[in-house]
């Protein structure tokens, strides 16, 4: 297992006035606690009025030993964090209790020395030193190993803490890599087969070839407006979609028909960019019968918390596939299912199946959220 010496993460610095006045209350709490437990004590024996002494000896005591908390710590990172045996651990221990326990005496005696004169209780007697040091290094020694041992665990916990972060922010990084690599994927790909469409045109009629390249520069002008983000609101979807099957008009020369059934309220709804033409292109490459009009429908509602949006023709279905094998017809059916997996999860479905009066139907159903801006373009 890996020393905090070791990990590559590390939390988070805590306000160091905060920290430290959490800390200096916590010391007056106990000071405060073992004054009234030396001063009752005094009492149950019937010597009354050691309060004032009481009070100094263990306010001196107390704020000696937070005095000495830097030291503590410092301490402790030298030997508890880098990977060291336990001997070795050990050893540092002592070493480091003996030196804070010399210096949490001393410090008793001179402070109680200067402030017992000043506050009335004359002069401070705290007997010979050289008994004073071992007598004070055994209460010391529970106070110091209780100190380190507090603050090691909780560096643990904030490591821990620190590295279940940066795990959950380096999946969400991967998560929106391979979003964007799918977003960029689909893109290339939809200008490809629609200069394809464009090219098999031009040698027939180069008018319309004319007058597609100059609608192709106008939808790629769009695209390029609208939102990098991965979601945009259904009415700049729509104006994609609309450009792009204006495109295909002239390119099946009036054998395409669309009807839209989308309710106005729902422009500011987000869905994923470039999801519909995808759809769209699917159905007109594999679903459009010889010499016969094509009548796609593009319907959305919102349905129980979720936008579901619809696409459905009457062309020839899918035929002997089931659905799996469709997904497996090119880029875009893979590529849509996949970036709503990444971007929603369970809370997402994509069915793809025949109708029974014939043609396909693509069904997306995703959770249902407002765009905070207002769409960039009108229907």
């Amino acid at each position: 297992m890996p020393t905090l010496a070791q990990s590559t993460v590390s939390p988070p610095p805590l306000p160091r006035a905060l920290v430290w006045t959490v800390l200096f209350l916590i010391y007056t709490g106990i000071a405060v606690l073992l004054t009234g437990y030396r001063y009752l004590d005094d009492l149950s024996r019937q010597h009354p009025g050691t309060l004032p002494i009481r009070s100094l000896e263990e306010i001196t005591g107390v704020y000696s030993a937070f005095v000495l908390l830097p030291l503590v710590f410092r301490i402790a990172d030298l030997y508890l964090f880098p990977r060291k045996s336990w001997p070795s651990v050990a050893l540092w221990h002592v070493v480091g209790a003996i030196a804070f326990s010399a210096a949490h005496t001393w410090l008793m005696a001179v402070s109680r020395q200067i402030i017992s004169p000043i506050v009335g209780l004359g002069p401070y007697d705290y007997g010979l030193m050289r008994y004073r040091y071992p007598m004070e290094f055994s209460n010391d020694l529970v106070g110091f190993t209780s100190i380190v041992a507090i603050y090691y665990f909780f560096r643990r916990f904030r490591i821990a803490h620190a590295q279940q972060l940066a795990a959950a922010q380096l999946q969400t990084k991967l998560a929106e890599a391979q979003l964007e690599n799918l977003r960029l994927q689909l893109q290339p790909h939809f200008l490809f087969n629609t200069l394809n469409t464009i090219s098999s045109v031009m040698y027939e009629d180069l008018h319309a070839a004319d007058a597609m390249l100059a609608e192709l520069s106008d939808l790629l002008r769009l695209m390029l407006r609208a939102s990098c983000t991965h979601e945009i609101p259904l009415a700049e979807e729509l104006q994609i979609t609309r450009l792009y099957l204006d495109l295909m008009r002239k390119r099946f020369e009036g054998k395409l028909r669309v009807n839209y059934a989308i309710d106005s309220a729902l422009d500011s709804s987000l869905v994923p960019q470039l999801i519909l033409q995808p759809l769209l292109e699917n159905s007109l490459r594999h679903g459009m019968k010889p010499g016969e009009i094509m009548d796609i429908s593009i319907a959305a509602e919102q349905q129980n918390g979720s936008l579901v949006l619809k696409i459905s023709d009457n062309g020839t279905g899918l035929g002997p596939l089931d659905a799996k094998s469709v997904f497996g017809r090119g880029v875009g059916l893979s590529n849509i299912r996949d970036r709503l997996a990444q971007l929603y999860g369970p809370s997402q479905e994509f069915h793809i199946g025949s109708r029974a009066n014939g043609g396909a139907e693509v069904t997306l159903r995703i959770p249902y959220r407002l765009s905070t801006q207002p769409p960039q373009f009108s229907r």
